[in-house]
């Protein structure tokens, strides 16, 4: 063989193991169906509509909400459907109709500077012999308001005067969050309860017009190919409603905070959830109740994870992940938390992995593609005889669907894909687009 002909054959082997090389790193192109496929008739009311033009990251779809009060960027399904009912309970509230209607139910008493229990503090003893239990609470409330650090979550004032039990009435009422981050209902609960304080506020009536106004988004259960598991939506416990009703921000503050240090002993990370202002009180009840029924050791990584965030959807994202894990409790034998590469996972007794993600649509990208590589790396090999089939060692479980891609490529490295779905406002279920032809990734 001449030079030139060894040269030639160096550079095709060359050639063919760069070929196979970005054959193996073979990434797709997220994308996304129109909001007005996703959403159906929901992707337009008579004040909004979502923007037709939606985005992915590979796991979730980014929004536009459109209305007259201004743009709203949403980030994934479960937040969108959250911003629909709380957009649909602000336009009933902002009606001529509507807001008659809740000013009309104030009654023609006077505005009262100091209430208690919905009456006039004209006789304190009086007030001290119909409820002893009540007074508790009361004094309890005005000291746990007054340790609140943060104004929009509840105020000294606030409850001196009524008008944070007012707005939680209110939203309790209407199934909502009482301190939510939704800029329009925000500040219309805040001028209807400031309206009135605490005087006999009923929206029922109200809400039974709202489309869609009783439905909070949940996670129901679904199966994907051996493995089976019940979810349960720790938000809509009855318990936990209640809390938000009867109970301040500062109270609830104080509560989660004693019983997630209960559960990690790491109190930096404790006190760094929840003083984070990403979180309203309301998630980081659920996150607390969530961890609780989850009941796993080293719960500190997971808080230590969530106290990190930095913006409101990546809150809401671990509220959802903590939920997951609580929904998911009673079909894995839970042992402890582990973090691995940026990600908080469970370890199961068997010593396999579970990793829950509030995720729209699974592509593979090419982060997605090295994450779970990297967090497949390192797992317990499976002891099981070479004639047994092969037990994958790790179980995916997201909210969304998978891309073909995404199912086949994980299935290489192991992962057992599951699902639970989110059902809440989705006019279907949607599926990736027709599979696109892999895209080699840049080297």
């Amino acid at each position: 063989m001449n030079v030139p002909s060894a040269v030639l054959l160096v550079s095709f082997f060359l050639a063919a193991q760069l070929g196979a090389g970005s054959a193996a790193l073979a990434v797709e192109t997220p994308t996304s169906p129109a909001a007005s496929i996703i959403w159906g008739e929901r992707a337009q009311g008579k004040t909004y509509r979502i923007a037709d033009d939606v985005t992915s990251d590979g796991l979730n779809r980014t929004y536009v909400l459109e209305t007259p009060e201004g743009s709203f960027t949403i980030e994934g399904d479960a937040l969108m459907a959250l911003r629909l009912k709380e957009y649909a309970i602000y336009e009933q509230l902002s009606e001529d109709s509507g807001f008659s209607q809740f000013m009309g139910s104030f009654g023609s008493s006077v505005i009262a500077p100091l209430k208690f229990g919905g009456q006039l503090i004209i006789s304190p003893v009086e007030t001290a012999k119909q409820s002893a239990e009540g007074i508790g609470n009361f004094f309890d409330s005005m000291s746990a308001s007054s340790e609140n650090k943060d104004a929009e979550r509840g105020s000294f004032m606030g409850s001196v005067l009524g008008t944070d039990r007012a707005r939680r009435e209110l939203a309790a009422q209407a199934q909502i969050d009482p301190y939510t981050d939704f800029p329009p209902l925000a500040r219309r609960l805040q001028e209807l309860a400031a309206a009135r304080g605490v005087g006999g506020l009923s929206v029922s009536g109200a809400m039974m017009a709202i489309p869609g106004g009783a439905a909070l988004p949940s996670l129901t259960a679904s199966t994907t190919r051996t493995v089976a598991f019940s979810a349960s939506s720790v938000g809509a416990a009855q318990g936990l409603q209640d809390a938000l009703r009867t109970k301040t921000a500062g109270q609830i503050l104080r509560d989660c905070r004693l019983r997630l240090a209960a559960l990690a002993p790491d109190t930096d990370a404790v006190e760094a959830l929840v003083d984070n202002k990403n979180y309203t009180p309301a998630d980081l009840l659920v996150i607390a109740t969530a961890l609780e029924r989850v009941g796993a050791r080293d719960t500190a990584l997971f808080v230590a994870q969530a106290s990190a965030a930095e913006d409101r959807a990546t809150a809401y994202l671990n509220r959802q992940q903590a939920e997951m894990y609580a929904g998911l409790r009673r079909s894995f034998p839970f042992d402890h938390f582990a973090a691995k590469d940026g990600f908080v996972l469970l370890e199961l007794k068997d010593q396999r992995h579970l990793l829950a993600l509030p995720a729209d649509q699974l592509f593979w990208t090419s982060k997605n593609q090295q994450d779970f590589t990297a967090l497949g790396s390192g797992s317990a090999p499976d002891k099981r005889p070479p004639s047994a089939p092969a037990k994958k060692d790790k179980i995916l479980v997201i909210t969304g669907e998978y891309s073909k891609m995404a199912r086949s490529e994980l299935a290489k490295l192991n992962w057992e894909p599951a699902r639970m779905t989110l059902t809440a406002g989705l006019a279907h279920d949607p599926k990736p687009a027709a599979p696109q032809k892999p895209v080699k990734q840049a080297h």
